[in-house]
């Protein structure tokens, strides 16, 4: 048999989805596993996107659309962002519907990234942007964090070179919640215009903050070169529906949507209605979502200042870094170590880089019983 494509050799699997199917039994002391690895909503995707896209597929809206996404649906977001942010995109020739935002991240890698370009990830981040750099044949350059796993910006000029085609930033950020700061983004826009740099923006947990944020298509200095990736799964707790978006230039647009034709066509039909829903539908089972989200972050704070694990408070996401290191064992082992002795599934945290050696990322997204029952655990193995 011929050997498959050598670009495979360099793919590691999704370290999330290995612990999680971990999780789905129980540990060896025959425990019941609390699974804090998925980045998926603990709430059911609300009645009312339910409702629209069953109405879409009674309503015979089951076949293609236009593969940019439907008309209503490019417009809705094109208002949304401008109600959000006050920027303007036009929905005709600057937005992509796309069947997930993830899908839509891996047409931009696709479409910037030539054999051999670089392209900068501010430790930690999520895993995939690694995988998706690589399997176009770009390298990925991975600049340590700072104090508190914070994203360092005094390194992104140095790390800046000949072969640098992009900088791609998650913000907030999977794993910390990190909100960057607006002189953060404003030197981000000053070093990829002075470089002629492309910057990614995947802002996908927008609406799940704590503090204030800012998009940085708000900076317009950047509009000619900046992409965002955004899409419903996190905020409308829409994960299985595979829906997202990209805002940019016509110049890049144009260009990714021909990949799009080529592969997915369009995204499916009933999920784009659905989204429409959500945008243009009331609100506020999202505020009840991020309060919630909110709660369940200061009670994990509050109940683990007694132990010798600690939390970096997230500003946004519903994820939260836990420093580990006084377990004192080899990076990459403490995810094994805590599901072995406490029977609970976390995602190591080198798995965003070598910066989070020491932690592991906890998803939120369980009920306060659940988090109780995971804390009492952490302090019981302390003891």
């Amino acid at each position: 048999m011929r050997p498959l494509a050598e670009r495979l050799d360099q793919i590691i699997p999704s370290a999330s989805m290995a612990m999680a199917q971990k999780a789905l039994g129980k540990d060896n002391l025959g425990r019941r596993v609390i699974d804090l690895t998925w980045g998926q909503p603990d709430f059911d995707t609300p009645e009312h996107i339910k409702e629209a896209a069953w109405e879409a597929i009674r309503s015979g809206k089951n076949g293609y659309t236009s593969s940019a996404g439907i008309p209503e649906l490019r417009t809705a977001i094109a208002d949304f962002h401008r109600s959000c942010y006050g920027v303007s995109y036009n929905p005709g020739t600057e937005i992509l519907v796309t069947p997930g935002a993830k899908q839509g991240l891996m047409y931009l890698m696709q479409a910037l990234v030539n054999p051999g370009d670089e392209v900068i990830l501010f430790e930690p981040c999520w895993l995939s942007y690694r995988d998706m750099i690589l399997l176009n044949g770009g390298i990925p350059r991975f600049i340590p964090a700072g104090k508190g796993l914070s994203p360092d910006l005094s390194m992104l000029e140095k790390t800046v070179n000949k072969r640098t085609k992009a900088v791609l930033l998650n913000n907030p950020v999977n794993p910390t919640g990190y909100v960057f700061k607006r002189s953060e983004l404003e030197l981000i826009a000053d070093v990829a215009g002075r470089y002629d740099l492309y910057v990614i923006s995947d802002e996908i947990y927008d609406r799940i903050v704590f503090s204030a944020f800012i998009s940085l298509s708000e900076l317009k200095q950047i509009r000619d070169r900046l992409i965002i990736a955004n899409g419903f799964s996190k905020t409308y707790a829409m994960t299985g529906w595979r829906i997202g978006y990209l805002l940019g230039p016509e110049s890049v647009i144009s260009r990714v949507s021909l990949i799009h034709q080529h592969t997915a066509t369009c995204a499916a039909a009933p999920s784009q209605y659905a989204a429409l829903a959500a945008l243009r539908g009331n609100q506020d089972s999202v505020n009840n979502m991020v309060r919630t989200y909110k709660k369940r972050r200061d009670f994990m704070i509050e109940e683990l200042k007694s132990t010798s694990f600690h939390i970096i408070p997230p500003d946004g996401t519903f994820y939260a870094m836990l420093d580990v290191s006084v377990l004192g064992v080899s990076p990459g082992e403490n995810a094994e170590v805590l599901f072995k002795k406490c029977g609970i599934a976390v995602v190591d945290g080198i798995s965003y880089g070598e910066s989070a050696s020491s932690y592991v990322r906890l998803s939120l997204t369980k009920d306060k019983a659940e988090l109780s029952e995971a804390v009492e655990r952490l302090k019981k193995f302390r003891k």
